[in-house]
């Protein structure tokens, strides 16, 4: 591994009566947080969809995929040769075939591409796409050889575009062409369905989400996959590498410490081990990220003390932006440099752990001021707001749990307690909001834990509860 890089070492998967948690951790540091409803739907789901309206001002189109929003094609996105403009890519009235790559948010439609992208543990098909390409992960260069060589031959046979991903260097080439051979076909059907579809109409729903993520980011066989349920243990058995079932006694998050770098991930103050800190606020132009000293004493030479500060926020606001989900323009505010080479270095340094950022971040200069500035494309919503929702009183950070993540935090808690209460009763007390989010005290939710669990669950609400805070009580 590249000193200074994080390497995905552990996927650990939480489940509960709602939701999936699917955690990636490097080092014992939360990298990523993906929260995946039960039922929900995966993220590059095929639709056919209806042009509604052309924007030629925007250069994209809006299209009607039956989801009560419409999603928005970018030119650049069409299935036309790349600089056709959209008036001539797309007509008002037209049956398109597109594939979600970004969720709606806020007042913004789903981003969508008429260049669709299958995959799976070992590789992506780009239907429309052309060569090949191979993760910088496999290193090997025999092995590189060898799978560039088969990769070639399998795009030049399907007119398509191949990338083999790390988990491709663990495969024989029996199993990478079955795996090839699976997705031109799926590609085939999802051909065939839209041509008998009326738009809109879902016609591939995609991977289940909890694959789809093990897809995009396990790190070969070097990464430890971990999941607190048995069922789904064994439904993602990988090539690369077993599955652990996780049966502790303690949470599989708490286990690991997740919970408590959740709960940071939502504050505006973060701090550097050696007690210097960086502060991130979020506008509706741009994210400013200001990096000071903080706790620190000042003791020793001040140049050291300003490179110690930002190397160590260079590699904490990389950490950040992907943990957050943090996208749009960025600005960040390091404490003063001297001379070109110390800029220079510590650009380069935060370059290389920006490397493994799957969100496409480009990186600008230092400004004459000290700014330096980046930009990054995400894929799902920011986490503080799949987690929180505006707050007019949280210090600052302008967002607070919501209701649903409060619940769904209780429900966990609630299923470690049934465990040791079998037999018993719980009785529960938690906010109003939330209790009425788990459907009140008569909810079919709590109906069916008591009936899979043999502990029966007595839910009040309480006013006199902060909206985060919650009671159970075990009795026989």
């Amino acid at each position: 591994m590249v000193a200074g890089r994080d390497m995905i070492d552990q996927i650990l998967i939480s489940t509960g009566p709602r939701r999936h948690r699917i955690a990636l951790v490097a080092a014992g540091r939360l990298v990523e947080l993906h929260i995946s409803p039960r039922g929900g739907r995966h993220l590059e789901r095929i639709i056919l969809g209806r042009v509604t309206k052309v924007r030629s001002d925007l250069d994209a189109a809006f299209i009607d995929i039956g989801e009560g929003r419409e999603g928005l094609l970018s030119a650049a996105d069409t299935a036309a040769k790349r600089g056709t403009p959209i008036g001539k890519a797309v007509r008002e009235g037209q049956a398109v075939l597109v594939q979600l790559t970004r969720e709606a948010e806020g007042e913004k439609g789903a981003k969508l591409s008429a260049r669709p992208r299958l995959a799976n543990s070992a590789m992506v098909l780009r239907p429309f796409g052309q060569g090949v390409e191979l993760s910088k992960q496999i290193k090997e260069p025999e092995r590189r050889a060898e799978l560039h060589e088969l990769a070639t031959s399998l795009s030049d046979r399907f007119s398509c575009g191949l990338s083999l991903r790390s988990g491709a260097a663990a495969m024989d080439k029996v199993a990478l062409l079955a795996g090839a051979m699976d997705l031109r076909e799926n590609w085939q059907k999802i051909k065939a369905d839209a041509k008998l579809a009326r738009p809109p109409t879902l016609i591939y729903p995609g991977d289940d989400p909890v694959a789809f993520y093990l897809h995009a980011h396990e790190g070969g066989a070097r990464c430890r996959i971990r999941v607190d349920d048995a069922a789904l243990a064994a439904k993602l058995g990988r090539p690369s590498g077993a599955v652990e079932l996780y049966d502790g006694q303690d949470a599989l998050f708490q286990k690991h410490d997740l919970e408590a770098q959740i709960e940071e991930a939502m504050a505006s103050h973060v701090g550097l081990p050696g007690g210097g800190r960086i502060i991130i606020e979020h506008t509706q132009a741009l994210t400013a990220v200001d990096v000071d000293s903080g706790q620190h004493d000042g003791a020793g030479d001040p140049r050291r003390l300003a490179w110690e500060i930002n190397t160590q926020a260079a590699r904490e606001i990389a950490r950040q932006l992907r943990l957050r989900e943090i996208g749009g323009r960025v600005v960040i505010d390091f404490m003063p440099l001297h001379g070109k080479g110390e800029v220079a270095a510590l650009l380069d340094k935060l370059r290389g752990w920006l490397d493994r950022d799957p969100g496409q971040v480009r990186l600008g200069r230092m400004s004459e001021l000290g700014l330096v500035e980046l930009t990054r494309r995400r894929r799902q919503p920011a986490l503080a707001l799949r987690l929180g929702a505006p707050c007019a009183h949280c210090q600052g950070s302008g967002l607070a749990a919501n209701p649903r993540w409060i619940a769904d935090n209780l429900l966990d808690r609630i299923l470690r307690e049934a465990d040791v209460a079998k037999g018993g009763i719980l009785a529960v007390r938690a906010a109003p909001a939330v209790a009425a989010d788990l459907g009140g005290p008569d909810g079919q939710l709590l109906i069916d834990l008591a009936r899979q669990r043999g502990c029966r669950v007595h839910l009040a609400a309480d006013k006199s509860l902060a909206l985060d805070e919650f009671e159970i009580t075990a009795t026989r």
